[in-house]
């Protein structure tokens, strides 16, 4: 049975924090909780197993029955632990998961096709955390802060900002490094990622919070200039010297020759190599708004792009919130200062 020494991270995990996000985020009362997290990388990237840990304390002073899962941390295409599929083959319906992983969950094998279809399926509401490894041991209080909001009052803007998306034709979006892209959104319905999940069957990432659509098809065009942080195949990068990134119809069709930028294209690369579908590993299919003022760019993107003050375009699929691109990949560019216009009147977000 794995175990971690908690000793010396004690005084940096304020287990209040982990209490709070099950018991308003998630508004557990007797529900069963399952906590799946991993080993970590060596002693120097441990946040997976530290917040797994930190949550199992939460549940626990809660007096909330639970169990703890601690995997060998998976890479794409490996499959998860049998222990883990049969804790989450044997929770009841209408429970509660708690995921924190250092790279992937794994393949769900007999459970279904994807970890989230499996709970919407069971009735399992769920919050996660992926690529943790990402991040070295020094990153634990950025999380922390970043965990430590107002959810609702964060999903409450989150829902502000849809209605408006919801009911526009088009969003222009603008920074002074350059972006000028325009993304047409007629028809297509925007979605809240606030951390706060209430519902049977409801989930999403464990930090919160943002708004973020798919655009219609074949709608973007433009100049997007990425000068937050890049998301690659296996990483997420820093930024150092912008990517500037040229759409139509939807469709990357260039790209600069920065080190960062020459980085995405071998994903790219790959991507198209693999995919079954490899016109779409190009496409642009995501715009979303980042409103956390607790989170700051660090280079994992499950933060960065929740970051108030910037906004991400995601490169490949987006079947699972409304559109209709199929693709093995999923990357999010963030970009820092955006200024957004829906149908021409200025978003003024702080509102």
């Amino acid at each position: 049975m794995f175990r971690l020494d908690l000793s010396k991270f004690q005084s940096k995990v304020p287990i209040k924090v982990f209490e709070k996000v099950l018991k308003e985020n998630l508004a557990i009362t007797n529900e069963q909780v399952l906590l799946v997290g991993d080993k970590g990388y060596g002693t120097t990237n441990l946040l997976a197993p530290i917040l797994t840990n930190a949550f199992s304390l939460a549940a626990n002073n809660m007096g909330l029955t639970n169990s703890a899962v601690y995997q060998t941390t998976k890479a794409r295409g490996e499959s998860a632990d049998q222990v883990m599929l049969r804790e989450m083959k044997n929770l009841p319906p209408q429970s509660v998961i708690v995921v924190n992983v250092s790279n992937r969950l794994g393949d769900m094998k007999y459970l279904g096709k994807s970890f989230r279809t499996f709970c919407k399926a069971r009735g399992h509401r769920f919050i996660s955390a992926a690529s943790l490894g990402m991040l070295p041991n020094k990153y634990l209080g950025s999380i922390i802060d970043s965990l430590n909001v107002n959810a609702k009052q964060l999903h409450q803007k989150g829902m502000k900002i849809k209605k408006i998306l919801d009911d526009a034709n088009c969003v222009n979006v603008m920074t002074k490094k350059g972006t000028d892209l325009e993304i047409g959104i007629k028809g297509m319905t925007a979605r809240v990622a606030s951390g706060v999940y209430t519902e049977p069957g409801t989930g999403g990432n464990s930090i919160p919070a943002e708004t973020y659509i798919a655009p219609a098809k074949n709608s973007v065009n433009g100049t997007v200039v990425i000068d937050g942080s890049i998301r690659t195949l296996n990483k997420t990068i820093l930024c150092k010297s912008p990517v500037c990134i040229g759409v139509k119809n939807s469709t990357i069709i260039s790209m600069n020759s920065s080190s960062e930028a020459l980085k995405l294209q071998q994903s790219l690369t790959w991507a198209r190599q693999k995919s079954k579908f490899s016109d779409n590993v190009k496409k642009i299919s995501e715009l979303g708004i980042g409103l956390n003022d607790k989170a700051g760019i660090i280079g994992a993107t499950i933060i960065d792009e929740k970051t108030k003050g910037t906004a991400h375009v995601a490169i490949g699929s987006n079947g699972w919130f409304g559109g209709d691109i199929k693709s093995i990949i999923h990357l999010d560019q963030v970009f820092k200062d955006p200024v957004f216009k829906v149908d021409g009147r200025v978003l003024h977000l702080n509102k």
